[in-house]
């Protein structure tokens, strides 16, 4: 994936953000980590909830990307956020959707939701804000 140089973030700003991303669609797994990888993240993708949460346990990433296929998304949601916050309960974490209800997105714990096709700027500002409040 080539993204336009000159866009509203430059290629490292969000160095030494580590996100852990969640898509069960290999091609989506590597655009998201082209994206973010792009603009300086540190980035392990997974392609199941059960490798993330296995990542999870073994270290806390600063961020969670989640695509929402299915139900797994919000089942994946509510048992990080049952986690204490030493071991990820608090993270901040962003759903990726071609169709969500926004107030259920947020109401099972995700502080932000994007839709499919996805704006790679727009997924930064997003990750970049959540860790200026986190």
């Amino acid at each position: 994936m080539s993204m336009p140089h000159g866009g509203f973030f430059s290629v490292d700003s969000l160095r030494g953000v580590w996100a852990l991303v969640v898509d069960s669609n290999p091609r989506g797994r590597e655009t998201l980590r082209e994206i973010l990888t792009y603009c300086g993240a540190l980035v392990t993708p997974t392609a199941s909830v059960n490798d993330a949460l296995a990542v999870m346990r073994q270290v806390k990433p600063d961020v969670l990307i989640v695509a929402l296929t299915d139900d797994d998304g919000f089942g994946f949601i509510r048992g990080v956020r049952n986690l204490k916050p030493e071991y990820g309960g608090v993270v901040p974490a962003i759903a990726i959707a071609r169709e969500a209800d926004d107030d259920l997105v947020r109401l099972s714990g995700y502080q932000g939701c994007l839709r499919t096709p996805l704006d790679p700027w727009g997924l930064c500002r997003l990750v970049s804000s959540l860790m200026t409040v986190s």
